[in-house]
């Protein structure tokens, strides 16, 4: 795989160093639902994505039907037809180097009128198939698994908090970004059990701490550009983040195995993930490269043995910050570090 040349677009996400390659609008397109591009860096990609303009479906004859949708050639590579219901038919070539995905827009009738109908829709799955699952899928082969979380930097302590879609994490980090936190995503990371390696999406903020200016999307949400962004953190602290029904929020320690049941869980239905699992099965057996399921409850484990878990339950109107709430906690953690 060629290196980047100096000044070409490459982004870090879940650990990886992806060029993006085609035309400048469609780069621009897909470059937004990633939230960010580090046009000036020259690392060498590990991942390539190459963007063609030609609506043909690749050519199958002579490869090996493998499900539905789904061939290899005899070089080993993968052509799957509509990722996920995307309408986006990619090439997936695996070499010593990395990863060569080529995406074509090859649409049926009834996946261009549902992208013409459903904006939002369309450009999350852009985000998704083109770039956050060929991202995901080599982390994987790396040893790493996605997890639904959040992973913020409070008064120097590195917070993973965990819980289900809706329940409140893009909000809480928000706050402690504008408060001058840090952190390497508000949704999803790739994990090892050690390290969290942020994918990289825009911020997807409620109207109360949005303005008019960023994209609409899901739930009565925009989507912002991160001022910052940090591509890896250790995380230090396990939070899962409950909605209860009391007026003010509670906060108690909780078992490892609680702790480790709510990251898996969350992840699991995370729906930015629910096509992800299909796509990285119909690799495996197409490729033959490394496994077709990322080790979700043993990386979620892993962090839930070596660190202090707690669960927050929120209560029912908007109260004060992680770094108020977490104040004695994240003072611990400071003081007696973690295994």
């Amino acid at each position: 795989m060629n290196t980047a040349p100096a000044g070409r677009t490459l982004l870090h996400t879940a650990g990886q160093r992806v060029t993006i390659e085609g035309r400048d609008d469609a780069v621009r397109k897909v470059l937004s639902a990633t939230g960010e591009a580090e046009t000036t860096c020259a690392d060498p990609p590990n991942l390539v994505i190459s963007l063609e303009q030609s609506r043909e479906r690749f050519d199958t004859r002579g490869s090996e039907l493998i499900t539905r949708g789904v061939w290899a050639t005899h070089r080993r590579e993968a052509i799957i037809e509509s990722v996920g219901g995307s309408g986006f038919s990619q090439l997936w070539a695996i070499d010593e180097d990395g990863v060569r995905v080529i995406s074509r827009w090859t649409p049926s009738t009834k996946e261009a009128a549902a992208a013409r109908l459903l904006p939002a829709r369309h450009h999350a799955l852009t985000g998704q198939v083109l770039v956050h699952y060929p991202a995901l899928w080599l982390a994987m082969q790396r040893g790493l698994a996605p997890l639904h979380v959040s992973v913020v930097e409070i008064d120097g302590v590195a917070v993973l908090l965990a819980g289900p879609g809706g329940v409140g994490k893009s909000s809480l980090v928000s706050r402690e970004l504008a408060a001058g936190g840090r952190a390497t995503c508000d949704n999803l990371a790739a994990c090892d059990g050690t390290t969290a390696y942020g994918l990289a999406e825009p911020l997807r903020l409620p109207a109360e701490l949005s303005d008019a200016t960023g994209r609409k999307t899901f739930h009565g949400r925009r989507e912002h550009g991160w001022a910052t962004r940090l591509r890896a953190l250790r995380p230090q602290l396990v939070v899962v983040l409950r909605r209860g029904l009391q007026t003010d929020p509670r906060i108690r320690h909780i078992s490892e195995a609680r702790a480790t049941r709510a990251v898996v869980a969350g992840t699991y239905a995370a729906g930015e993930l629910r096509r992800f699992w299909s796509t990285a099965a119909v690799l495996a057996m197409a490729t033959g490269c490394g496994p077709a399921h990322p080790p979700i409850e043993e990386v979620a484990a892993t962090f839930a043995a070596r660190l202090p878990c707690l669960e927050l339950e929120l209560g029912r109107k908007p109260g004060a910050g992680l770094a108020e709430l977490l104040r004695p906690h994240l003072a611990a953690v400071r003081t007696n570090g973690v295994h």
